[in-house]
């Protein structure tokens, strides 16, 4: 006998994306396809001795008990602190909220936005997560194409006129193109919002991780009708689940009571831990080896495709994050490619699930990952594999 699901059920978008984690995993395997970041970057000392710290000191109790639906005030300070100064957003503490990670962002908006058949315009290409959040609630979406510097501005108006309720978008090397918006992106962006009732979903997942500076100002400093996304799992730790979004005044108290409703709380302990190692690390000296040595695998990386790829494949230069944009020929199938590369024991992750329409020829590369041993080995494979389809 089963159980009889809702139709809700039958409307989330299919995800490969932890399916991957686990085949990443498999003996001999080496992987180009998730979006973790590198192991080595975790500062486990740091983070076990902040641990003793709370589970030694007075607040022990707080920290392994129920919380506040909005999250721990200092970490919230912290946060609206760091938004204030490298993003320009007007936050305060009382406009932050935490979340177990980012992806309850989206779905806690979904939850509170989306009715079955409402518009949402989203970003074409954009992150298949997030797709997968909003697709429960039913919405239909409105891909809007993206350059090297922006979404098509055209697009994007002619998407406003179909009165979406959201706009998602990562303005900040994005996931998957590893793009950013330029300036001038930005203001029209805000420009066209202000117009209109659409709420921008400015995802900042990967803002911290500019290789030499932030990309750009937030979107969300220049309209008031935005949410901005976080978290510290590209940064500090992603198992610590600890994300954030900062919501305009008149969307706070329902935004308060659907957190409290469908989750109660972000874990109180994390935030404890999380907030007493941020208090013992400068976050600018922080992110500078982390910023340094992935810009350093990005060039070791973009090295190894120069060398073993065909120069039929074309692929972006990111100035931040983790990932490459790879396009085999126009007209062909970019899962011949990712077939065979499993076959060798790479694993990728396709670029088709991250469209709303189009992408058949692309594929999206993580080259934070994996080794420098297993970047040179599995770009290798990965030549040999595209030899014997292209």
């Amino acid at each position: 006998m089963e159980g009889r699901l809702s139709s809700r059920a039958d409307l989330i978008l299919d995800s490969c994306i932890m399916r991957l984690i686990t085949v990443a995993r498999r003996p001999g395997m080496i992987s180009f396809a998730t979006g973790l970041p590198d192991n080595s970057l975790f500062d486990t000392e740091g983070l076990r001795r902040a641990a003793d710290e709370v589970l030694s000191g007075d607040d022990v109790k707080g920290a392994l008990q129920y919380g506040e639906s909005e999250g721990l005030l200092s970490l919230r300070k912290r946060i609206a602190d760091r938004c204030r100064k490298e993003a320009g957003i007007n936050a305060t503490a009382d406009r932050v909220l935490m979340t177990n990670g980012s992806q309850e962002c989206f779905d806690l908006l979904g939850k509170m936005f989306l009715d079955p058949g409402d518009a949402m315009a989203v970003e074409n290409p954009g992150y298949l997560g997030a797709l997968q959040a909003y697709s429960v609630y039913g919405p239909r979406m409105i891909g809007v194409d993206l350059s090297d510097s922006g979404p098509d501005i055209r697009q994007l108006e002619s998407a406003l006129k179909e009165d979406p309720k959201l706009f998602y978008s990562i303005p900040n090397h994005q996931n998957p193109s590893g793009m950013s918006y330029s300036k001038s992106a930005r203001c029209e962006v805000a420009e066209l919002l202000s117009e209109t009732d659409t709420v921008l979903v400015e995802d900042d997942a990967y803002g911290e991780l500019g290789y030499r500076c932030r990309a750009g100002r937030a979107i969300s400093s220049m309209t008031d009708n935005s949410v901005m996304t976080g978290s510290f799992s590209k940064i500090i730790s992603p198992g610590m689940r600890i994300g954030w979004m900062v919501v305009p005044d008149w969307l706070l108290p329902k935004a308060t009571q659907f957190l409290e409703a469908f989750c109660l709380q972000a874990g109180s302990f994390t935030q404890r831990v999380m907030d007493r190692f941020l208090a013992k690390n400068d976050m600018d000296a922080y992110l500078r080896p982390i910023r340094a040595e992935y810009l350093r695998k990005k060039n070791l990386f973009s090295d190894l495709m120069d060398d073993m790829l065909p120069q039929s494949f074309s692929w972006n230069d990111p100035d931040g994050g983790m990932f490459f944009w790879l396009r085999t020929p126009e007209g062909t199938d970019a899962m011949r490619l990712v077939d065979a590369a499993m076959e060798r024991k790479v694993v990728l992750m396709p670029g088709r699930p991250f469209h709303v329409r189009g992408g058949e020829n692309t594929v999206r590369l993580n080259f934070a990952t994996a080794s420098d041993e297993d970047m040179k080995e599995g770009m290798c494979r990965l030549g040999k594999a595209a030899s014997d389809v292209f």
